[in-house]
C-alpha cells in the first residue's frame, strides 16, 4: 500500500512538473517564433522550418509554433516532417481543430485515406459550420471508393460553403456528385439533384430532360 501511494506522487509530481518545464521554456520559444516569422516573411522558408522546429523543442505547447510551420510543410511537401509534429500536437491539444484538419490534408496526401477521413471528423466536430473539413472528406472518401459518403460528403461542403470567391470548389463538388451518381435517370432525378446540389448546370440538365 506504501509503495502504491509513493507511485502515485511521483506521477502526480511528474504531472504537474512536465507543464512548468514547458512553461519555462515558452520565452525562448516564442523568441525562436518570432525569428521563424521574419525569415518566412523573407522567403527562407528552411530556415524559418529551422527556428520553429527549435521553438517546439523548447516548449512543446507552443501550438503557434505548429500553426507557423504548416504553410511551410505543404509549400516544401515535407509530408513525413509534418505528419510526426502534428500527431504530436493533436496528441497534446487534442482541441486543435486546425491541426486535425492539417493532419488529415497530410495523410491524405501520402494516401492514408483511412487516417485522413478520421482526422477530417475530428476537424469537422469541433466547427461544424466549417466547409473546408467536408472537402477534405469528400474526396478522401472518393479516392478510398466510398461513393455513398462521399457524396454525402460533397454534399455537406455545398450546404456549408458559402464563400463567394469558393465558386469554383462548389463548381467542382457539384461535378464530383454528378461523376459519382451518374446521369440522372429521368427528369424527376434530375429535379431532386438541382435541388439538393444547385447550380445553373443542374437546372439546364433538368430543362433537357424534360423535352
Amino acid at each position: 500500500m506504501r509503495f502504491a501511494v509513493v507511485a502515485i506522487v511521483f506521477g502526480c509530481l511528474a504531472w504537474a512538473v512536465a507543464p512548468a518545464s514547458a512553461a519555462a521554456g515558452r520565452p525562448q520559444a516564442l523568441a525562436l517564433l518570432a525569428e521563424g516569422d521574419a525569415l518566412a516573411a523573407a522567403g527562407d522558408r528552411d530556415g524559418a522550418l529551422v527556428r520553429y522546429r527549435a521553438a517546439i523543442a523548447e516548449d512543446p505547447d507552443l501550438v503557434a509554433a505548429y500553426d507557423h510551420a504548416v504553410p511551410l510543410w505543404f509549400d516544401t511537401q515535407r509530408w513525413t516532417e509534418a505528419a510526426h509534429y502534428l500527431e504530436r500536437a493533436t496528441t497534446r491539444h487534442p482541441d486543435w481543430a486546425y491541426g486535425w484538419y492539417s493532419l488529415g490534408f497530410v495523410y491524405r496526401k501520402t494516401g492514408q485515406l483511412d487516417a485522413a477521413v478520421a482526422a477530417y471528423e475530428e476537424c469537422a466536430a469541433m466547427r461544424p459550420g466549417d466547409a473546408d473539413p467536408w472537402y477534405g472528406l469528400a474526396v478522401s472518401r472518393e479516392l478510398s471508393g466510398d461513393i455513398t459518403n462521399a457524396v454525402r460528403a460533397w454534399r455537406r461542403y455545398l450546404v456549408l460553403e458559402v464563400d463567394p470567391e469558393k465558386g469554383a470548389y462548389r463548381t467542382e463538388a457539384r461535378r464530383a456528385i454528378d461523376r459519382l451518381l451518374g446521369p440522372p435517370r429521368d427528369w424527376r432525378d434530375a429535379f431532386v439533384r438541382a435541388l439538393v446540389d444547385g447550380g445553373p448546370a443542374a437546372w439546364r440538365r433538368v430543362a433537357t430532360t424534360m423535352k
